[in-house]
């Protein structure tokens, strides 16, 4: 999802980062199927359930001990790693966008604590620097949130046992629930990661029953990116909240999406946004009311003349869409709730 085909923010938006000294080296060896990691690694004493085995895109990861020292090149894994009570572990976590401390946004402040990882910048290309990670010393890197690949993954594996993308699912298209139990299986935590998932799937089960009339509504959630209008698909994170809390995507977009996490739409086709709900993301680009406004083929659409269209411009908000983490999605419902019930009653925005 978040390659070139993501919103950037503006440069000077960028946690402000960097320790000097010289980077280490990767070890010369790859482990390419197992992941094992520097030969020095500890081993865990017996009955502690590890060594622990998790299945990624590139095979399987033997986690030998609980990790000590965590590194996340995944752009939101640290986010479980933090839900899971290892902030004390985590020693280096990608930047993505925002400008927070650490990397931690409003709703993983509490979680993060006194910790300090260390911020690497989200390379370009999003190709993990290999060199960098090494610096950290890590004895565990997660990359589920990630595009790394084959070769980044058997770079990152002979610095430490590392578990790239999910298995079943394409770059960036995991759900938050399989990244969050397959981060709490290489911790050691997966009972706790399981009780989390639960938590959040009861925090959305609660909001359907408090707005039954989110249930089978059709909506369309939209953005405007760098080289234009798209529609997100069920694919994508911010679409799949919108599902667990009772929305419906029109099976028509769902089909032109197929397994792709967007559907360009030119303004010529703007009637397929014109449905029950429609939703702006759109934190990173607050110009875009004025942009809409100034569009006779939005304007005159019944989802914007009937006030059921809902811009979510503010940018923690829609970054929690955005970030769609066990810690980031209670976050998100708790403020979008409200104004997607209001705009079902036309008490939305209308330009």
């Amino acid at each position: 999802m978040p390659t070139d085909r993501t919103a950037r923010p503006a440069p000077g938006r960028r946690t402000v980062l960097l320790a000097g000294g010289a980077l280490g080296a990767a070890a010369a060896a790859t482990a390419c199927g197992s992941g094992t990691g520097r030969p020095d690694t500890a081993q865990a004493p017996a009955g502690s359930g590890f060594p622990i085995t998790v299945e990624h895109k590139y095979g399987s990861t033997e986690v030998p001990a609980p990790p000590k020292r965590i590194v996340t090149v995944g752009l939101s894994d640290h986010d479980a790693v933090l839900a899971l009570g290892e902030a004390g572990a985590l020693v280096g976590v990608t930047d993505w966008y925002g400008d927070y401390d650490h990397a931690a946004w409003p709703w993983a402040q509490e979680a993060l604590g006194g910790a300090e990882p260390e911020v690497m910048p989200r390379p370009e290309g999003d190709r993990p620097d290999v060199e960098r990670v090494a610096a950290l010393e890590p004895d565990l890197v997660l990359g589920l949130y990630s595009g790394i690949t084959e070769e980044d993954y058997e770079a990152l594996s002979a610095v430490a046992p590392t578990v790239a993308q999910h298995p079943d699912h394409p770059d960036w298209g995991a759900p938050w629930e399989e990244m969050t139990l397959s981060i709490g299986r290489a911790l050691g935590k997966e009972d706790e990661a399981a009780a989390l998932v639960e938590d959040v799937d009861r925090s959305f089960a609660e909001t359907r029953e408090e707005y039954p009339e989110f249930e089978g509504t059709e909506v369309v959630l939209a953005e405007r990116l760098d080289d234009g209008f798209v529609v997100r698909s069920r694919t994508d994170p911010r679409m799949r909240l919108l599902e667990s809390l009772g929305f419906v995507m029109p099976e028509d977009l769902a089909e032109k999406a197929g397994d792709k996490d967007v559907v360009d739409v030119s303004a010529e086709d703007f009637d397929l946004l014109d449905r029950e709900l429609l939703v702006w993301n759109a934190g990173w680009n607050p110009e875009m009311r004025e942009e809409l406004a100034d569009m006779g083929v939005y304007t005159s659409l019944d989802v914007n003349k009937d006030g059921r269209a809902v811009i979510v411009d503010g940018e923690e908000v829609s970054g929690a869409l955005t970030w769609s983490t066990a810690l980031s999605l209670p976050y998100a419902v708790e403020k979008i709730a409200p104004m997607l019930a209001e705009a079902l009653e036309g008490g939305g925005v209308t330009l």
